[in-house]
């Protein structure tokens, strides 16, 4: 689980450090822990994927049988019975949520378009023999503007960064067509980027957030931040982002995740995009259930759980008229220990507007940096 890129990325104590080609970066990381965030009936981040396989379980009675189908790939891949593979776990999210209709040639192909140009770049540099190489080039042709990417390096889209009109302004897909996206989509690209030329990036969480980490040359563990084109230290993000030290110790934030828990990471993307299409139920139980057995960690997972108890509650009081019986109470003390649960693992309450003003102060002191920057 690492990166060190060959860039030049001057890093301050703190935000963010403007990328410059051609030197070794490396930044020492301290308390490498993770864990995903989702609040209360918020929902974000991508969805999952097409099949030709027969389904076993019919999500809500065939209400959406690629989305079963989509789950039993994903399944499959935690269980050892297909090959973990994080760029074909991506296509099946978001696969999914379009209905099977993303072209997987096509997106194959933007992939390959990328990985060839960073391939050309590599062999420039004559850098082929740094491990950390795949890194340099994946942060510097999304981040730079190169004629490898005809000068239009991707940004930040910040209209509906949450995803919470259009849930594709989560996708990768959405990336790659339109070279705009968010903290779910750049990482998540990176990641791709890198694998697909042998080399290694880990996705991470914070509150809200995800990004990237990696080890460098020297063996030591960097972050990277594709939201504002940044290499952060650990205690900026502690601090910027309010996350507990209870919260770094049980793995919730900060912890670069292994290949199953990347994969259980999808199966919540993949409930998130069918809970937007068809609300809860026994299916988003059961992934959620599925996502928990190879990522303990996942808050999100639990708040999934969580939710799934409080609508099974308010359903059963609508069909008794709202009277309470021994059904309901018991749905609700299950609601309140996932509670008491979340809380004590350190999960940090952060609202949409707060994450807004966070990633503005970040983009803004970025504009600060290149404004200084010698002519």
């Amino acid at each position: 689980m690492a990166f060190c890129a060959l860039a030049n990325f001057s890093c301050n104590n703190s935000v963010v450090a403007e990328n410059q080609t051609n030197a070794i970066f490396s930044d020492t990381v301290k308390n490498s822990f993770s864990l995903i965030t989702e609040k209360k009936e918020i929902v974000t981040d991508t969805f999952t994927t097409v099949t030709n396989t027969k389904p076993i379980y019919i999500a809500n009675n065939s209400k959406s049988d690629i989305y079963s189908a989509s789950y039993l790939q994903l399944k499959a891949m935690l269980a050892g019975q297909a090959p973990i593979n994080f760029k074909k776990a991506v296509y099946i999210v978001e696969n999914a949520f379009l209905d099977g209709k993303l072209n997987e040639d096509w997106y194959n192909t933007e992939i390959k378009n990328i990985t060839t140009a960073m391939q050309n770049m590599i062999a420039q540099k004559n850098i082929g023999n740094y491990k950390t190489a795949p890194n340099w080039a994946a942060f510097t042709i999304m981040m730079d503007s190169l004629p490898q990417n005809n000068n239009k390096p991707m940004t930040y889209d910040f209209e509906d960064f949450m995803g919470e009109k259009d849930s594709a302004k989560m996708f990768v897909s959405k990336l790659l067509r339109t070279k705009s996206g968010n903290c779910h989509s750049l990482p998540s690209l990176y990641k791709i980027l890198v694998e697909d030329l042998n080399g290694s990036a880990f996705l991470a969480l914070a509150p809200m957030h995800l990004y990237i980490k990696h080890i460098d040359e020297n063996g030591k563990w960097v972050n990277i931040e594709l939201t504002n084109k940044s290499i952060p230290r650990d205690q900026w993000m502690i601090q910027q982002m309010s996350i507990s030290l209870n919260a770094i110790q049980n793995k919730v934030y900060m912890n670069p995740l292994n290949e199953k828990e990347t994969i259980a990471f999808c199966i919540i993307d993949l409930i998130d995009g069918y809970k937007a299409k068809h609300g809860y139920d026994d299916f988003v139980f059961e992934m959620a259930n599925c996502a928990l057995k190879y990522y303990p960690a996942c808050v999100t997972a639990l708040w999934k759980k969580s939710n799934y108890y409080l609508y099974e509650r308010e359903k059963l009081l609508k069909k008794n008229n709202g009277v309470r019986n021994e059904q309901t109470d018991s749905l609700n003390k299950l609601y309140v220990k996932m509670q008491k649960q979340i809380d004590s693992i350190g999960f940090t309450d952060e609202d949409p507007e707060q994450y807004a003003n966070w990633l503005k102060m970040v983009e803004n002191e970025k504009q600060k940096r290149l404004n200084n920057q010698p002519k």
